[in-house]
């Protein structure tokens, strides 16, 4: 008796462990709730700062455009508000400097009536915010690509409500002199698409959307000669991905779409061939979600959309080696439209967003790999 007892002990210690290891294989990393922001806003900028604070700047609530920004100080977990920026705007694009400030360049108004042409500097030092040069042409929902040559690349935009209209429009920033000037057009007109440089200095423009639907066209800019080519189609039409340079030099662009498309399909694209390749699906079909290289050279993919239009709290990590996603377990709060930006610590943040109906967050949660 007392043998089969402990053989039953055994067996119980032994299902215990089995379980437990299935639920740590289940889900990579965990979620945690951080301080909140001072206030709600989607559809925000956010920035790390050389400093390794993270700045957050303007987005939308339920009372319109939001003109507050802030620091988040990953050591305390705290927010601090900063300067107010010059122009309240949301959807609007930002890069950081090779000089170390931050520029923010269109985005919309209230209820993005109309498009902003407006860009304006923010400095870490001083904690304030100065207009610089406009662009010839105001847009939102575009993309904003720091060249090797420290300067700004835009390219394509949405230039009406809900992105009827397009605008195949490039133009660069010239840190130096604080002005735009143009650049050839891109091949197709398009908004929300993304831009990656790659890692020979080129920058890589898939997807989004134009007159004709979602876009699977994608094209290259050579800032030697000012230029864009075309490249391979991907394999599925894409808007509102994300795309993401891996250490591999690869990039892979995922997901995307809009209420009944969101997309769980992802696909690699390859530099040297310049084509696209099927990879592992998302588990998730997800639009206007997020997403970050982290350190281990994985992809962290959080929140958005789903076919239905309602949003998720799950995420998703994607291993290049294996080209396949697991689960990276879920945010406290399901949120489009929200900035997810990697920290110094290896750590990421997620802050603000929407449900997509009514609801604004100034909840943030950090990502533990």
């Amino acid at each position: 008796m007392r043998q089969l007892r402990n053989m039953k002990a055994s067996l119980g210690l032994l299902a215990m462990i089995l379980v437990l290891s299935a639920a740590g294989a289940q889900a990579q990393g965990t979620w945690t709730g951080t301080n909140h922001m001072n206030a709600a806003r989607s559809g925000q900028t956010a920035t790390l700062l050389a400093s390794g604070k993270v700045l957050v700047a303007g987005g939308e609530n339920s009372l319109g455009n939001v003109k507050t920004a802030e620091l988040y100080n990953a050591s305390t977990g705290s927010w601090a508000l900063t300067g107010n920026s010059v122009v309240a705007r949301a959807t609007a694009a930002v890069v950081r400097l090779a000089n170390g400030n931050v520029l923010v360049a269109g985005g919309c108004n209230t209820d993005c009536i109309s498009a902003l042409g407006s860009s304006e500097l923010y400095n870490p030092s001083t904690g304030k915010w100065a207009l610089t040069g406009s662009m010839a042409t105001p847009r939102f929902s575009f993309s904003a690509t720091l060249l090797t040559n420290g300067k700004v690349l835009v390219a394509g935009g949405c230039t009406a409500t809900n992105c009827t209209n397009v605008t195949n429009r490039a133009e660069l920033y010239d840190p130096t002199t604080g002005k735009w000037t143009a650049t050839a057009p891109l091949k197709f007109a398009r908004g929300q698409h993304t831009a990656t440089r790659l890692s020979d200095g080129t920058v890589l423009v898939a997807g989004g959307s134009n007159a004709t639907g979602d876009l699977n066209r994608a094209e290259l800019y050579n800032p030697t000669a000012g230029t864009w080519s075309s490249v391979g189609s991907m394999k599925f039409t894409h808007s509102g991905h994300i795309a993401i340079l891996l250490t591999t030099g690869k990039v892979l662009v995922a997901g995307g779409g809009g209420p009944g498309s969101s997309l769980a399909s992802a696909e690699l694209y390859n530099p040297m061939t310049k084509t696209f390749s099927s990879t592992g699906s998302l588990s998730t079909g997800r639009d206007d979600f997020s997403a970050v290289l982290l350190q281990s050279g994985k992809v962290l993919a959080a929140g958005g959309a789903n076919a239905a239009g309602t949003s998720v709290a799950s995420a998703e990590l994607y291993n290049p080696t294996s080209g396949t996603w697991s689960s990276a377990g879920s945010m406290a709060t399901a949120r489009i439209e929200f900035s997810l930006t990697l920290l110094s610590s290896g750590q990421a943040l997620a802050a603000g967003g929407t449900d997509g109906v009514n609801a604004f967050f100034s909840s943030a949660e950090l990502y533990h790999p």
